[in-house]
């Protein structure tokens, strides 16, 4: 999941950065009868506001204090809070919100420049008419579409996994859906007595324990060295119905009792998360986990610990 949000993110900023090549394009014109249409880029409109006048003919067309102030608002700061962000955004990291943010914050200035650019206009001569030119259309576009890839970015970003207890939960017995799980599932009634005990390093013993979530007070001994599978699908050995964070196929884990390690690979959507940290584990790699780790699938809604 952190791949996404980095690509979305890197997507967004992108299109956000294609605001500073439309700065250059008209954003406002003028036709006139019998005469070609004149045109004004916002680059136009930023130099002649330092002479104290607006890109119609001279000094004479004068500029108010109300038109500087909008000419800066509108044209000059999204286009500083389009480098910003676009930059931010691909060298941050996958976590960062501030680009994401800030692409919001570009798209409503864009809007308020296209609904109130007619304050740089003024009055038309007979004949005359003034308009939106490619500019305006433009900077909706490319501020929209990054704006969208931002929001995607937010809401594929994994949520940060808070830190786990130790002890094991009490659960006196299970939904019948859970113990029909493929897997040897030894239930916490049956263990009572050891799954109360807390966790003693230096001991391992090839057992994943549920801490939380719907195999909560479960023990799921490894056995020969065989994967275990957890899933939302049916085919996995630990099955997580209904459970929206656990991907269809979340990841599998090995205990190699000859180096006592764990090894688990994580192939999911919403991430595989260790002791409480807030960066998933790297998809598609076998890690190596020492015995006692915490790990929550997804979020910390289904938790376990490795002894």
């Amino acid at each position: 999941m952190n791949r996404s949000a980095k690509g979305f993110r890197v997507a967004g900023s992108l299109l956000v950065l294609l605001n500073l090549a439309a700065f250059c394009l008209p954003v406002t014109g003028r036709t006139q009868e019998n005469y070609a249409a004149l045109k004004w880029s916002q680059l136009d409109y930023i130099k002649n506001m330092f002479g104290g006048s607006l890109p119609y003919g001279g000094t004479e067309a004068g500029i108010t204090s109300t038109q500087i102030i909008w000419i800066l608002c509108f044209l000059a700061l999204p286009l500083l809070l389009s480098v910003v962000a676009g930059i931010w955004g691909i060298v941050g990291n996958y976590r960062q919100k501030a680009s994401s943010i800030l692409a919001f914050v570009i798209l409503l200035l864009y809007v308020g420049l296209y609904i109130s650019v007619g304050i740089l206009w003024p009055a038309a001569s007979k004949g005359q008419a003034y308009v939106r030119e490619t500019a305006c259309v433009m900077h909706l576009i490319f501020s929209g579409c990054g704006a969208a890839a931002a929001l995607a970015a937010l809401i594929s970003t994994p949520k940060k996994v808070t830190a786990q207890k130790s002890s094991i939960p009490q659960v006196k017995e299970f939904r019948q859906e859970q113990v029909e799980a493929k897997y040897n599932i030894i239930l916490e009634n049956a263990r009572k007595e050891q799954a109360n005990k807390e966790y003693v390093p230096g001991n391992p013993r090839g057992v994943l324990v549920g801490l939380a979530g719907i195999y909560a007070g479960a023990e799921i001994p490894f056995a020969g060295g065989d994967w275990i599978t957890l899933g939302r699908q049916t085919n996995n050995h630990l099955v997580f119905e209904g459970q929206a964070k656990v991907s269809r196929s979340h990841c599998k884990i090995r205990w190699d009792d000859s180096r006592k390690k764990y090894i688990l690979c994580d192939y999911s959507a919403r991430g595989t998360f260790v002791n409480g940290s807030d960066e998933c584990l790297p998809q598609n790699l076998d890690i190596d986990i020492p015995p006692g780790t915490v790990i929550a699938i997804g979020d910390d809604a289904n938790t376990f610990r490795l002894e």
